[in-house]
Order: C-alpha cells, then sequence, then structure tokens
C-alpha cells in the first residue's frame, strides 16, 4: 500500500503544504498550497507568538488540510524553523495544532533546515553545478549553505529574516532611504560573517531560494503568472537586481501589490528580501546567480522517499492589472527616487 502524507513547514512569514504520494523510486504530488500567515509578527519584540499569529497559522494549515481531504488518507508531519525556534511560548502553537488537525510540531534546528534547504535546490538544479554557495531568505532567518556534491561543506545561520528587518527598520513606502541604508548595513555585516566563516574556493555557484528570489526572478522574466519551470535555474544578475530594488523601493505598498506574486502579505518584505540578494551577490563577488523554486519542503519529501524531481507545485495565478511588456519596461528603467547609497562593504 502506498503511503500518502501531508508535509507541512510552518516559516516565520509563510505556511508552505504538500499532500505526495510514494511510488517506486519516488514519489507524486497530490496537492500543494502556501499561505502568508506571518506568524513571526512581533516576535523581536515580545519573544512570544501572538494568539493572532497562531489563530491565522493554525487557521490557514486547517483550511488546506480541508482542500486536500479529497486525497485522505494521509499522515500529517507538521515542522516549523526560525519562529518556533524563538519564540517562548512555541508549546502554545503546538497545542493548537494538535487541537485542530490532529497533529503536533517538529521544531527544525537551523542546521537540519540547511541541509533540508540544499537537498530541494538539487532537486531543482541537478547536481551537474558542483559547489554551491546556497542561501535561503526566510521571515525569522537567512541560511547559508555550502554544498559540494550532495554534502553540506559548511553551513551558517544568521538572524537576517525579512519580518524582522522590515519591522525593525522600514517606517514608509516609498522607502526613507536612510532607514534602508541602516538596514544594508546590518545585513551587509551578517552577510560578511556568515560567507566568511564558509570554506569558500572562489568557484562555487550562487543559488538563492525562497520567496524573494522567486519574486525577483519572476518580475525579471515578466511573468504574468509564476511558472516554476521558468523560474528554477533562471539567471538572475546583479545589474538586474539593483534595477528591481531601486524600482520597487519607490513603490507604495498599493502598487508593489499590483505586482504578480508581491500581494497578499509580502508587499513591504520584498524591500529587505531584495536587500540581503543583492549584498550577498556583492560580498560573494558574483556577478550573476541562480534561482530554486524549491527548497526545504521539496527537501523534506526527498529526505523521506528515494527521489525523482516532483512536478512544480502548483500556484494561484496572481492578481495583475500591468500587462507583461509594461512590467517589465517599468522596471528596468533605473529609479533615483530613493537615493540609496550603494557601498559594498
Amino acid at each position: 500500500m502506498n503511503k500518502r502524507v501531508a508535509a507541512i513547514d510552518l516559516g516565520t512569514n509563510t505556511v508552505r503544504l504538500i499532500v505526495a504520494e510514494g511510488r517506486p523510486g519516488g514519489y507524486t504530488t497530490l496537492y500543494s498550497n502556501q499561505a502568508i500567515t506571518r506568524l513571526g509578527q512581533g516576535l523581536h519584540v515580545t519573544g512570544a507568538l501572538s494568539p493572532q499569529a497562531i489563530e491565522r497559522t493554525v487557521s490557514a494549515i486547517a483550511a488546506m488540510l480541508d482542500e486536500a481531504a479529497p486525497h485522505k488518507p494521509f499522515a500529517i508531519h507538521a515542522a516549523a524553523t526560525s519562529a518556533a525556534r524563538e519564540a517562548g511560548n512555541t508549546a502554545e502553537l503546538d497545542q493548537a495544532l494538535r487541537a485542530r488537525i490532529g497533529g503536533g510540531l517538529e521544531v527544525i534546528p537551523w542546521e537540519k533546515e540547511a541541509r533540508l534547504a540544499l537537498k530541494g535546490a538539487r532537486l531543482a538544479l541537478g547536481a551537474a553545478n558542483g559547489r554551491i554557495l546556497l542561501f535561503d531568505i526566510g521571515g525569522g532567518s537567512t541560511e547559508f549553505i555550502l554544498g559540494a556534491g550532495d554534502s553540506v561543506a559548511g553551513a551558517h545561520g544568521t538572524d537576517l529574516g525579512v519580518v524582522r528587518l522590515a519591522e525593525t527598520y522600514l517606517t514608509r513606502h516609498p522607502v526613507i532611504p536612510g532607514e534602508v541604508e541602516r538596514m544594508a548595513a546590518e545585513a551587509r555585516r551578517k552577510i560578511d560573517e556568515a560567507v566568511s566563516a564558509l570554506p569558500l574556493d572562489g568557484s562555487e555557484t550562487l543559488v538563492g531560494t525562497a520567496g524573494t528570489v522567486t519574486a525577483l526572478a519572476a518580475i525579471d522574466l515578466g511573468l504574468d503568472q509564476f511558472d516554476p519551470e521558468k523560474v528554477n535555474g533562471h539567471r538572475l544578475t546583479l545589474g538586474a537586481v539593483t534595477r528591481m530594488g531601486e524600482w520597487l523601493m519607490g513603490m507604495t505598498l498599493a502598487e508593489r501589490g499590483r505586482i504578480p506574486g508581491l500581494s497578499g502579505g509580502r508587499e513591504d518584505l520584498i524591500v529587505p528580501g531584495t536587500v540581503i540578494v543583492e549584498e550577498t551577490m556583492r560580498r560573494a563577488g558574483k556577478d550573476w546567480m541562480l534561482v530554486s523554486d524549491y527548497g526545504l519542503r521539496e527537501g523534506r519529501r526527498t529526505s523521506r522517499s528515494p527521489s525523482t524531481p516532483p512536478p512544480p507545485a502548483p500556484r494561484a495565478r496572481a492578481r495583475t492589472n500591468t500587462p507583461k511588456a509594461i512590467l517589465r519596461a517599468r522596471w528596468s528603467r533605473t529609479s533615483t527616487r530613493n537615493g540609496r547609497n550603494r557601498t559594498t562593504g
């Protein structure tokens, strides 16, 4: 009898769920979805998950499981990352999940999170890329992983989460240049520490994963609808990231919300995310990087059964009033409205 599993990843900003069925030599994805719940909202100030954030997150998981019900029976495996690691009341989240969905929570150490993210990226890009420097941008942390083949040759975790950075530094949109520069200074310092801690030899391919990176790739490609097959392996240049960052920082939240992939909770987070991407490329000395839509969730499925790459996860069509050609033309014009000083550090 084939075993079906619902794998749930609870991030600081986003909850992702996949239902998969084991097959000889791999597995088949039966259902896939995600929701932005901001589980870690205000965590860096209070040290705790708020009751509202717990309710949003548990309700979103319950709703996705209801949608996936036609694929029952399946076992439920829920795992959480940065927010659950840091919060003093993670037991309340665990209790709420047990009461609502009948299963508890596994809190993943950042080292395991790094290994699983590498597995996911390898699924998307293949082993032909040799040594890779992978960075995984989350709501509460960013991990830097040196991969040599399928092995982790080094890893370094930071607290550069886009939710914390946005809540700490940004007060207005369009952004205030001084606020962005202070945020960039923190990012620059911690990225330098992370990269310096890894045994790099300069041959590594830089790879980015998670929502910020895939959103930038979708904008760079001019996609009106997210397409994992086009995003996976996309080459994103430093020049494109710089121009998109300046363009996005000069927008209001409402204007960003009209861009495919940025509505529903990412409108403010794309700013710190883009800062992390740019500063990482500069510190690594790379003019381009590769993009992976696969990450921890796909890595978890791989670790539970021998893998063949799963089909791309279905994504809801993002709302937009901006045709593809106009979108590309708008961001490609370098904006100088924010006046940010681009020192490399």
